[in-house]
């Protein structure tokens, strides 16, 4: 049976009035990308508390700033007066010397690399690893830690958890196969920074007691940390005048002019004072 003829359009089917069934409505919500009012409060909300942080940070560094006399050097008694004052964090500040020195530091004979031990510390705890130590026990002792062939494969996959590393000369050759992962960083050992030692323990002890490295790296500056705001006043002056003639004591034989250019104190997060070099006391 064949299917049936239209043999008018009269007889078609008038599909305006046939109903068809109606679509159910999906209960499926689906999730817009575009962010909800809510979501808009929290994060204007979040940038005006950003705004008013850093607002009175700002304001907090203008008062402080108006207490330094930009255009004045300050001998080192009244510069560490004025650190310690403009030192206004919740926490216990670090105070720096930057120190500017007058070298080539495209020669890299003029590069200085000394080290000074501090008469106050400078109050900073260093975490200090010895690789070569014939005696582990004083060394841990003194709170260092002891390296060994292990530790040189921790290093290498970039597992880090000092700050200092002191080395006997015959460990030199083994770890200058991490050479490549402390250099970058700073901690390979070196002779003139007093961690390549046949006296480990004793280095160790130097470093906990306030022994510094002062160096010039790719520019001509120095900076050492000389203390803390908590510390005396008298204290930070003896610290720095003991950190300036060290950095003297390393001037360059071909050096003909003054090395130190420029000496600055600061402490954390506070304005720098520039000290007076003619009358440093």
């Amino acid at each position: 049976m064949g299917r049936p003829k239209i043999k008018n359009i009269d007889s078609a089917i008038d599909l305006d009035k046939v109903e068809l069934p109606k679509e159910e409505e999906s209960s499926v919500e689906v999730e817009s990308n575009e962010p909800t009012k809510e979501t808009k409060k929290t994060k204007a909300k979040a940038k005006t508390e950003k705004v008013e942080k850093k607002n009175k940070a700002s304001e907090r560094y203008l008062k402080l700033i108006k207490e330094v006399d930009k255009s004045k050097s300050y001998p080192i008694k009244e510069a560490v007066e004025l650190v310690k004052k403009t030192s206004s964090t919740k926490f216990d500040s670090t105070i720096e010397a930057h120190i500017n020195v007058q070298i080539d530091s495209s020669k890299g004979d003029q590069h200085i690399r000394t080290t000074s031990t501090l008469p106050h510390g400078n109050g900073k705890k260093v975490t200090v690893i010895v690789f070569g130590a014939k005696n582990a026990k004083a060394i841990k002792d003194a709170g260092a830690l002891v390296g060994d062939e292990d530790t040189l494969e921790q290093i290498e996959k970039g597992k880090i958890n000092f700050e200092k590393v002191v080395a006997t000369p015959e460990w030199m050759p083994k770890l200058a196969k991490v050479a490549k992962v402390l250099g970058p960083k700073g901690l390979m050992p070196n002779p003139k920074s007093g961690t390549v030692s046949t006296e480990p323990e004793k280095t160790v002890s130097e470093l906990s007691s306030g022994l510094v490295e002062i160096k010039t790296e790719t520019s001509p500056i120095i900076h050492v940390s000389v203390g803390k705001a908590s510390f005396k006043e008298k204290d930070l002056e003896e610290n720095v005048e003991s950190l300036l003639e060290a950095v003297k004591a390393a001037k360059p034989a071909e050096l003909k002019k003054e090395l130190i250019k420029s000496v600055y104190l600061t402490s954390t997060m506070g304005p720098s004072v520039k000290v007076d070099l003619s009358n440093p006391s």
